[in-house]
């Protein structure tokens, strides 16, 4: 039998005193009778009516309330989004199986612990720290972060969390949701990279050069030199004409490989458009500019050359010009570095050539 549905009454010989009664109370009693009187077993019985209706009721309310939570749970656990609540002290009060497999756990073991309990302590500190500042300040907290996680590795997630008020305004935890941004945010580079790259070459674009360039003298200190250039592809129309555009596309690649190897040292190369290019060097790689680039071209000559009916081409020629940006901008720089590459045009191709 069930003892919610149980009454139980001790019955004594004589009055009880207080310690007896402590004794029988602590045993279980319920109530105590010392004579059968029917007056007394009357108002016993009542008293035992009375305590089981109150019983059985709480009981009909904790098994409402129990089907309430599990359908909440349920829910919750069909979500594939990891929500949680934890307590001022960071104890985890609920979370859903999302949570769980976040973490690479069960949520019954989640329960009741805290974040130092899975992850590294510098980890559960810095989460722990913002906890107290929301605690603190109220209102709703986003950051966006980078974790590992045991069944997908590396991931970039979005934590929205809130702090959870009673009724009467007091302070009870912290609750939050966890959003696995991963994709978003690779989508996100992809468009970056698409918006600032030549599609066929990889090459920065022009507008991502002048992004470069504009940072680069912007941070420039006073009588800071630094580099451009100007490229051109040698007889590359005749390439396109005679060998097929397929086979320019490929010149155009190997060509800009070719430029790009240099980019370790500094050297940032855009393509301008068709056949010419841009270079950039910044403070660290002025000194072996000159160099990185007729390195680059004798490379270029030795594997990217062809010949068509207008003589050697896929050789490059280019024009280099150093200059002050306290003193002179950038398109001041290139317009020198265009002359330059003219001239080495008119010589001959396949030139490197300083602007005056």
């Amino acid at each position: 039998m069930h003892q919610d549905t149980v009454y139980l009454v001790a019955l004594t010989v004589q009055e009880a005193d207080a310690a007896l009664q402590a004794d029988l109370f602590g045993a279980g009693a319920d109530d105590i009778l010392c004579e059968m009187d029917p007056r007394q077993l009357v108002s016993c019985l009542l008293r035992a009516r009375r305590h089981l209706q109150l019983r059985q009721r709480e009981e009909r309310w904790r098994q409402d309330m129990q089907a309430k939570l599990d359908i909440w749970q349920h829910g919750l656990d069909q979500l594939p989004t990891p929500i949680y609540v934890k307590d001022v002290e960071g104890r985890y009060l609920v979370c859903n199986a999302a949570f769980g497999n976040f973490l690479g756990l069960s949520s019954d073991r989640v329960l009741g612990q805290r974040l130092q309990d899975f992850v590294p302590p510098e980890m559960a500190e810095a989460y722990h720290a913002s906890d107290l500042q929301l605690l603190r300040q109220g209102g709703v907290m986003r950051t966006e972060t980078d974790v590992c996680l045991p069944e997908t590795g590396m991931r970039h997630i979005m934590v929205h969390k809130a702090r959870l008020d009673s009724e009467r305004g007091e302070i009870r935890g912290v609750t939050g949701v966890i959003i696995d941004i991963t994709e978003r945010k690779e989508l996100e580079s992809r468009l970056i990279e698409a918006a600032e790259r030549d599609p066929l070459t990889n090459a920065a674009n022009r507008r991502k050069f002048f992004q470069v360039a504009s940072e680069q003298i912007a941070a420039a200190k006073r009588e800071t030199i630094l580099a451009v250039a100007v490229i051109d592809i040698d007889h590359f129309k005749s390439i396109n004409d005679e060998l097929g555009h397929a086979e320019g596309d490929v010149t155009l690649c190997s060509i800009v490989d070719t430029l790009r190897s240099q980019e370790a040292e500094g050297m940032l190369v855009a393509r301008a458009g068709g056949e010419e290019f841009f270079a950039f060097f910044p403070e660290q790689a002025v000194p072996t500019a000159y160099d990185m680039l007729e390195t680059a071209r004798q490379d270029i000559a030795r594997y990217c050359q062809v010949q068509t009916g207008a003589g050697a081409a896929g050789t490059i020629s280019a024009g280099l010009a150093y200059f002050n940006p306290s003193e002179e901008t950038i398109d001041q720089a290139l317009r020198r570095a265009d002359i330059a590459l003219y001239q080495a045009k008119r010589d001959g191709r396949n030139r490197l050539y300083l602007a005056e």
